[in-house]
Formats: structure tokens, C-alpha cells, sequence
């Protein structure tokens, strides 16, 4: 097994020879072109080489004779792109799930937007798309127009209904009080054991993907924002962070600074909401309003630094928008001094609460080897062991100067992905207080042409729910050709799937919220 990126593409080079084309530094990494199915020998050969491959996900493109399905492939520090095409006339194209199960839900996904069919993957229905969407129109293909189809009548709910024996179907959602947002589980229980959990995304699909590629690269700013109203500026730094690559743009440090503070803000209001939220699925009520108590400043402080709470943008191509003042330094510490100070009262809680850790100890275990093969990301895999935060595998922004400790848990269960989290939030704030220290001089943006060059980019970062990914092709003018956006939910969804069956059905809420889950991200 090796870790190095060359060795790993002299490896690829030795086994298949002229069979495959290798284009180094392209999308990451390598871009690997492999057709005639070669990419799934590819696939394994990367999975052999580095325990750590998995899959970030997968890239459809309507290239008009063929489709395009290109498989963004994570390393233990690097990103490979395995291009391959299929014909128009009989798209199909081997599956990976038979060497690597996490590839399942990112393979559904072009299935039902682009009509991919992978073999051995097979689905029956809509897995992304809304129920009322019709059969055999796939809305990214590019003689599909969204606003021309016609929705069909939604189908016949599924009420909870006897299953086999004495096992009973739970149906929880679309509209459910313990969701908050419309998606659906399937849950089969045995008295109160589950055996079995079937999920239904899509519900809130907002086509944010198709939009993209009918504004301008400004306005997509502004749209991307609005995948995540948490994340919000994590996926516009993601965005303009890939159409950067493609003008191959060297952005002023000083603006690199102020994007980690803005991210990191982000994981701050992220990971307090979720800790707070895990409180209230286990009746924890005063723990959920301490939390989000602690929060509120900090939404402040984003509002503070973008002159909002939510949506700050911040982002643009080329910097940011907006500087932080001497006199505002201050007042973020002060925040975040006080912030710091609640931490040993939290880990107290954690620690030694006994309801708490009655509800999160040893439930919804997934052990490290079942994290690296569904290609979990974020707070889930380094809550079961997996040492990987794109933040130091392949540092972005200013994080490659910017010291902080990656938190990795071994226990894989509820209470190790929220302790990963707790832990975090103190790594955020020594990142702030870092950056405001040691912020450059400067000017905070560069100016580009509002015309993008012809190419292609793909950039990973670290969301707080985990690794998120942007892929935009360009084709010269001030509009992109693709768009494709992979949040974090998508990949760690499966781990769900797996780590309740067993438990007890009142453990289904806390085992889910450890996931930090966001559906209208996944949906988008």
C-alpha cells in the first residue's frame, strides 16, 4: 500500500499501459480517461493502493453523442478523476458497488438525473427526484427545459403496515414532527428492534444544478449560497474556489484569512446547533437551549464580519467582499473567549451525565473498516476512526498555515461523532483566534474577467458536516456548462442504514441527528 500520488499513477501507468491516458495535475491529482468499463479495474487498483480511497462522487455531463461519468476518486491527500463515456443511444455502465458499497447513493443520483444506468444498480422509481416527477425525463440532460415538464399526480402514500411475521413498517415522513425537514424512512421493526431502514430523499429537489447553469458565474454566487443556509459560505468559497482553479488565479492572503474566519463561523454555528439539537432527540431540553444560548453569539459575530446572519456573501471571484476592521477584532475575541470558557462545562456533561451517555454510548456503533467502505465522510468517519479532515489532507485556503488539531474518535458510536464535534468547536475557535493574529496586509480581492476560460476544475473542502465537492466546466463564456455539487449528507446517509439495525427504535432519533443530516443540502 502507498499514500504517494506518483507512485499511485506509475502503478496505474504499469497495469494498463495504453489502455487508459493519464493527465497529471488535471482535475486534482490525475484525470484518469478509462472507457470500456476499464473504470472499474481503475477503481480497484486506487482502492488497493491507499485504504483510504473512497469515493467523493460522481459527475454526469451530457457531452451530446455520449454522457460523461466521471468518478472523483479520494485518496488518503489527493483527489483522482476516473473519466469515462457512455453512448447516448444505450447509456449503461458497470457498477462499483460489488468492490465498494458507498458508490450506491452517488451512482442513484445520475441514474435519475441523467438516465445512467449502472448495472448492478439498478432502482426501481425516483431516488433524488420529487415522487411527482415523470418517468423517462431526466432534467440534466441539455434538451431537457425543467420548466416545460409536467408533474404527474403523487402516488398513494405507504401507511406503517405489517411486515413479515411480527415485524411492523414504521413509515416516518415526509411530513413527520420528529423530521424537520420532508424526507422519508422506511423503518421495519421487530417489537422494538429495528432490522430494517429504507430511505426516500428528494422531496424539497430544488434543480439548483440546472439553475447554474442558466446564470451567470456572479449570480450563481448568490445561488449556491442558498444550498445551505447554515453552510452557506462554505459552498459559495467552494464555488468560486473551483471557478478560481479554471482562471488559475492566485487570490491575495489576505482574503485566504478572512475566507477561513467566515468557514470557520461556520462550523461554529454548525456544530452548536447540531450539539444542541442532539440534546433535544433524547429529552435533553436544557441542554439544547444551553447550546443554542452559546450560539447566538456567534451569529452575531457572522453577522458582524458580513453584515448578516445567514446569507453574508461574503465569496466572490477573485476574494471576498468585505474586510474585517481593526476595531471588530475585539469583539471577536471577546465572543470567543467567552465561547471557550463554556467548553469544560460541556465536556463535563458528555463525560459524566448519565442519560446521555445511556442514549449515545454504544448506539449506532460503525466500526472504521464499514466508515471506509460506504466513503464516509466528516465528523462520522473521524468519530469511527478515520483520520481525514480535507482541511490537512489537502489544505485549502490559509489552512496549510494555520495550526490546528485534527479530532479522530475511535469508539464509532453516537457519542464519539458528537464528542468529534464538541472537541471541534475548540479547534475553530484557536483557528479564529489564529487568523485575526496573524492577519495579512493587503488587498482583500483580485479582479477576473467575467468570462471564464474553456476548462475544468474540481476543488474538496471540509464542510462541517464533512467533505464537499464542486465540480464546474467552463465553456468561455459568462455562464458555466455544469455545475455538479456533492454535499456531505449524500455520502453519510448509508452509515445510517447500517448502524440502526439492531437498536432499540427510540435510539433511531439520536443515532440520526449524530449524522448532523441536512436533506435540503442533499437535494439541492
Amino acid at each position: 500500500m502507498t499514500n504517494n500520488n506518483e507512485e499511485i499513477i506509475s502503478t496505474l501507468e504499469s497495469k494498463f499501459g495504453d489502455k487508459i491516458q493519464v493527465q497529471r495535475n488535471v482535475l486534482g491529482a490525475a484525470a484518469i480517461i478509462a472507457n470500456n468499463n476499464l473504470h472499474h479495474e481503475v477503481f480497484k487498483t486506487l482502492l488497493e493502493a491507499d485504504e483510504k480511497t473512497g469515493i467523493s462522487t460522481i459527475t454526469g455531463l451530457d457531452l451530446g453523442a455520449t454522457f460523461g461519468v466521471y468518478y472523483h476518486v479520494r485518496t488518503s491527500n489527493a483527489l483522482f478523476t476516473i473519466k469515462s463515456e457512455v453512448p447516448r443511444d444505450n447509456p449503461k455502465i458497470k457498477s462499483l458497488i460489488d468492490i465498494h458499497p458507498g458508490a450506491k447513493f452517488h451512482e442513484l443520483e445520475v441514474t435519475d438525473l441523467f438516465g445512467v444506468i449502472f448495472q448492478g444498480n439498478e432502482f426501481d422509481g425516483h431516488f433524488v427526484l420529487p415522487e411527482t416527477w415523470p418517468d423517462g425525463v431526466y432534467p440534466l440532460r441539455k434538451d431537457v427545459n425543467a420548466n416545460e415538464v409536467k408533474q404527474v399526480p403523487t402516488p398513494q402514500r405507504e401507511n406503517n403496515v405489517p411486515a413479515e411475521g411480527r415485524q411492523v413498517k414504521i413509515i416516518i415522513g415526509p411530513q413527520h414532527p420528529a423530521l424537520l425537514e420532508p424526507e422519508k424512512f422506511s423503518v421495519t421493526v421487530d417489537g422494538e428492534t429495528v432490522t430494517k431502514v429504507e430511505p426516500r430523499i428528494g422531496y424539497v429537489h430544488r434543480g439548483i444544478e440546472k439553475s447554474a447553469e442558466t446564470r451567470t458565474y456572479l449570480q450563481d454566487i448568490y445561488l449556491v449560497e442558498r444550498v445551505c443556509g447554515i453552510c452557506n459560505a462554505v459552498h459559495a468559497y467552494t464555488f468560486v474556489g473551483t471557478v478560481e482553479k479554471i482562471f488559475k488565479a492566485d487570490i491575495p492572503p489576505r482574503a485566504q484569512y478572512l475566507r477561513v474566519i467566515a468557514m470557520e463561523l461556520n462550523r461554529l454555528h454548525s456544530h452548536l446547533l447540531t450539539l444542541g439539537h442532539a440534546g433535544l432527540e433524547i429529552g435533553y431540553e436544557t441542554l439544547f437551549q444551553y447550546f443554542w444560548r452559546d450560539r447566538e453569539p456567534i451569529m452575531d459575530l457572522i453577522e458582524l464580519t458580513s453584515g448578516n446572519r445567514l446569507y453574508g456573501s461574503i465569496m466572490t471571484i477573485g476574494g471576498v467582499r468585505r474586510d474585517i476592521t481593526s476595531d471588530q477584532i475585539p469583539k471577536i475575541k471577546t465572543v470567543l473567549s467567552k465561547l471557550r470558557s463554556q467548553l469544560p462545562f460541556y465536556r463535563k456533561i458528555y463525560l459524566e451525565e448519565p442519560t446521555l451517555r445511556l442514549r449515545m454510548k454504544d448506539v449506532g456503533v460503525l466500526s472504521r473498516e464499514e466508515a471506509l467502505k460506504l466513503s464516509v465522510t466528516g465528523p462520522v468517519a473521524r468519530g469511527s476512526g478515520v483520520d481525514m479532515d480535507v482541511r490537512k489532507d489537502q489544505p485549502y485556503a490559509a489552512y496549510g498555515e494555520i495550526p490546528f488539531k485534527e479530532i479522530v474518535y475511535n469508539d464509532g458510536d453516537t457519542w464519539a461523532r458528537m464528542n468529534v464535534r464538541l472537541d471541534e468547536v475548540e479547534e475553530s475557535i484557536n483557528i479564529i483566534d489564529y487568523a485575526v493574529d496573524h492577519l495579512p496586509s493587503g488587498p482583500i480581492k483580485i479582479d477576473l474577467p467575467r468570462s471564464v476560460p474553456v476548462g475544468e476544475a474540481v476543488l474538496t473542502i471540509e464542510a462541517p458536516r464533512g467533505e464537499l465537492i464542486y465540480y464546474v466546466r467552463s465553456n468561455g463564456t459568462d455562464k458555466p456548462e455544469r455545475v455538479k455539487i456533492r454535499t456531505p449528507t449524500l455520502s453519510n446517509i448509508p452509515s445510517f442504514l447500517s448502524t440502526a439495525i439492531g437498536e432499540n427504535i427510540a435510539d433511531v432519533p439520536s443515532n440520526f441527528v449524530s449524522l448532523d443530516p441536512c436533506f435540503s443540502c442533499t437535494d439541492r
